[in-house]
Order: C-alpha cells, then sequence, then structure tokens
C-alpha cells in the first residue's frame, strides 16, 4: 500500500464511521415512530409497516467508491378511510354582528365643558390674570378646554405655566 492510499484510507473512516452513526440513529427513530405508530392505533399496522425503514446494503470492500444510493420508493398510497368524502373550498358568511350604530362609524366622542361659568365670555388676558392665582386641576381644565375649542396660543401656553408652578 504507497502512502498517498494509506493517508486516503485514514481520511476515509472518519467520514464512513459518522455515516454508520447517522444510519442507526436514523433506524432507531424510525422503529421508535413505528412503534408509536402501531400503539396508537393497533387496527393501521399494515400502514405502519409502509413506512418502515430498511438500511442500505453496506458498502463494498473499500475499493474508493461511494456506496450505492437507495433507489427511492414511491410514496405509500393513503388509506381511503383517511380522505375525506367531501372538502368545499368555497368562502361561506357564517354570521354578520354588529352593535347599534355601528353603520355610522366607529370614533372618540370627547365633550369638555367650560372651566367655569362665563368662560366663553371672558377674553385671553382675563383668562390669564385667573390663570395666575390657579391651581394645577383648574390649569388642566383651562388648557384641555382651549385646545378642544378656540385653541388660543397665549391662554394654552399659560395655562402650561400654571401646570408648571
Amino acid at each position: 500500500m504507497g502512502l498517498l492510499t494509506g493517508v486516503l484510507s485514514l481520511a476515509r473512516e472518519p467520514a464512513r464511521l459518522t455515516l454508520r452513526a447517522w444510519e442507526l440513529g436514523l433506524s432507531s427513530a424510525a422503529s421508535v415512530a413505528r412503534l408509536g405508530l402501531e400503539l396508537l392505533d393497533q387496527d393501521r399496522s399494515q400502514w405502519a409497516e409502509a413506512y418502515r425503514y430498511t438500511p442500505p446494503p453496506p458498502a463494498d470492500g473499500g475499493n474508493g467508491t461511494a456506496p450505492p444510493r437507495p433507489v427511492a420508493d414511491s410514496p405509500p398510497a393513503v388509506p381511503d378511510e383517511l380522505i375525506p368524502d367531501h372538502v368545499d373550498e368555497e368562502v361561506v358568511l357564517v354570521a354578520s354582528v354588529a352593535e347599534e350604530g355601528a353603520e355610522d362609524g366607529a370614533g372618540p366622542e370627547l365633550h369638555v365643558d367650560e372651566p367655569w361659568d362665563a368662560y366663553d365670555e371672558m377674553t385671553a388676558p382675563e383668562i390669564r390674570d385667573r390663570l395666575a392665582a390657579a391651581d394645577p386641576v383648574l390649569a388642566a381644565a383651562v388648557n384641555l378646554y382651549e385646545t378642544t375649542h378656540k385653541s388660543r396660543r397665549t391662554v394654552i401656553e399659560a395655562a402650561e405655566r400654571a401646570l408648571k408652578s
């Protein structure tokens, strides 16, 4: 045996052992799966028989050729009892449900009352003067009312200052 042939056979052995280990693992997994099928349904043991894994024949005497590939079998036929009689693929409306008034459309409704009586008749400087001595709750109410109604920038800024203090 030449030097090159010896090195190649040493390199080939780990690959061959790895393939054997995979073969053993897959055959064990197939056996466990077959056993599980037989335990779950004793009447379909002939169906499980169709899925039995048979390992490929061992490679011949190490002449450097790859082991022969197994011939792919066609998948086994599905038993008639597993095929549904009728499958309808059309879309069918089951129910249409909505609350009263839903046709008007969804949307938030917010109603904010005046922070105090006659607020709308007051001018921006009058409101700013009153906010100077207001508590944070009143300042927040003025801010909310003003942003949803008149949006006067000077009143909003005065309300924000009153909230910070």
